[in-house]
């Protein structure tokens, strides 16, 4: 009894947490899950939708004959594989972990934060989606987008709760070190990524949802506040300690000894080269004529450009990292959010700045301040053999703009798409919430005029497997979607109007 008297009650033990660890291997299934692992399901599920329509890479492959998700043409199983990635892969394993947890364990709050961190990219493809009685109910009803973007937030204010709990009352625990392949049992870094992503999230609607901007400005007044280094970072990577050895899926699309199917993208190819931005060597490799080149996106005809030398690949190895968020991102979110005169312990301009001089940082890229005077501005596409040419896309430039609020979101934009390389899915929807950084249109449309080649493509639709096994539900979810189940309706918070 003497050894209990003092603790308080309403506070977590660490010792609790001992009936939890037998179920921690689920926990780092979900971790390794967010982005799958396996080679194809990682190409069709993210690489060839958010990497090919944000325009960070381009195909070189002509998949399903040239009428694929590339041109605007989604055969059914690459409609399924996102869904499959997010239900059948990730969701298997939150639903045990849940069933089987204390609700109020470190444990079950930090499967929150990545249940949110995996199912956000799920619904910013399809919309609605059969989340809020998953594995509750059969059949399983699809749920509005607005529904599901306020149970995110409150699974994530359960989760920081939690974790805010329990680090008050064990400090410095590494009460999950045998399961953590993000953060190694940090708690506080936890609480800053569940922070960063209700920011994440709330400026994603903030032009649909009335207390979009009281949740951002909360997220960033926390007392454990956001992620604001590079320490800080969520990252996948190798971890000798949890005997785990990562492979990027990237690598092994884009290198000789892969796929060879990802190249750098057009889009790329415009904004870095005209900035002349020092990270493109990082990003890519250089190609045999000693330039950084890319390709437009949409070629049915892709395979005629795989393993040009001409052309230059992703410097990602086997053995990258995968960043979940940085600290670059969550600075250009509050850069944005100052625009708006939310609350965001910062102005625009400065807060744009601390964006791009922590991805120059992440990087290990020097000369920050003379980019952020630079006046340069994106260069003309010079097209690449049957790959067509394009003017410019932009003419921002990449020091501050001081008298256009719509020139600076746009560039708050275009440093945040740059800064995110190679987060392609949170980029696309970045894309269509805002218009910004300005794409290049595909080459060939073979949607059969379904999505418009100027509008680009605004969602994936519903999964094949979804009409076979829970039609009734899919046939309620297109009321909830407001349009036809195709790649041209608009979600929830991706108003035509910006």
């Amino acid at each position: 009894m003497s050894d209990t008297i003092n603790l308080d009650p309403d506070k977590i033990q660490e010792e609790e947490l001992d009936k939890d660890n037998l179920w921690g291997s689920y926990l780092t299934t979900m971790q390794r899950r967010v982005v799958p692992e396996d080679v194809n399901l990682f190409q069709r599920s993210e690489d060839l939708f958010g990497n090919m329509y944000s325009g960070y890479f381009a195909g070189t492959q002509n998949w399903e004959g040239g009428a694929n998700g590339t041109t605007y043409a989604i055969s059914n199983e690459w409609k399924d594989a996102p869904f499959k990635s997010a239900f059948v892969e990730f969701l298997s394993s939150w639903n045990i972990l849940r069933q089987k947890v204390d609700s109020t364990s470190v444990l079950f709050a930090v499967g929150e934060i990545v249940k949110v961190e995996a199912m956000h990219k799920a619904t910013d493809m399809y919309g609605p989606l059969p989340y809020l009685k998953f594995g509750l109910t059969n059949p399983v009803p699809y749920d509005s987008q607005q529904a599901i973007y306020e149970s995110f937030f409150k699974e994530l204010d359960h989760a920081i709760d939690i974790l805010v709990k329990f680090d008050q009352a064990n400090p410095s625990s590494k009460a999950l070190v045998k399961f953590d392949l993000i953060f190694n049992s940090n708690i506080p870094n936890w609480i800053r990524f569940a922070n960063s992503l209700k920011l994440r999230l709330a400026m994603r609607i903030s032009a649909v949802y009335e207390d979009a901007q009281k949740i951002a400005e909360a997220a960033v007044a926390h007392p454990y506040g956001v992620i604001e280094s590079n320490d800080n970072n969520p990252t996948m990577q190798s971890n000798s300690n949890l005997s785990f050895t990562y492979n990027n899926p990237i690598h092994s699309i884009s290198s000789a000894e892969g796929y060879e199917e990802d190249v750098m993208g057009a889009t790329m190819d415009a904004y870095l080269n005209g900035f002349e931005d020092p990270r493109r060597a990082v990003f890519f490799a250089l190609s045999s004529n000693g330039n950084y080149r890319g390709l437009r996106n949409g070629h049915k005809n892709g395979d005629i450009f795989k393993g040009d030398e001409g052309l230059s690949k992703p410097n990602i190895q086997q053995g990258t990292p995968y960043i979940w968020m940085t600290a670059a991102e969550v600075f250009f979110l509050r850069a944005e959010g100052a625009l708006k005169q939310w609350g965001m312990k910062g102005t625009p301009e400065a807060l744009y700045k601390s964006g791009i001089r922590a991805s120059f940082e992440q990087h290990g890229v020097k000369n920050v301040e003379n980019y952020l005077v630079s006046t340069k501005v994106p260069a003309r596409y010079p097209g690449f053999k049957a790959s067509p040419s394009a003017p410019a896309p932009s003419d921002i430039t990449v020091v501050w703009n001081t008298s256009s609020t719509k020139k600076q979101l746009e560039q708050i934009i275009t440093q945040k798409w740059i800064a995110m390389y190679p987060l392609g899915q949170e980029a696309w929807s970045e894309f269509r919430r805002t218009g910004y950084p300005k794409i290049y249109e595909i080459v060939n449309n073979e949607s059969g005029g379904v999505i418009s080649t100027s509008i680009q493509i605004r969602r994936v639709p519903f999964p094949y497997s979804e009409y076979l096994g829970n039609k009734d539900e899919v046939e309620k979810a297109i009321k909830l979607l407001n349009g036809p189940d195709t790649g041209a309706t608009r979600l929830w918070w991706d108003l035509a109007d910006k």
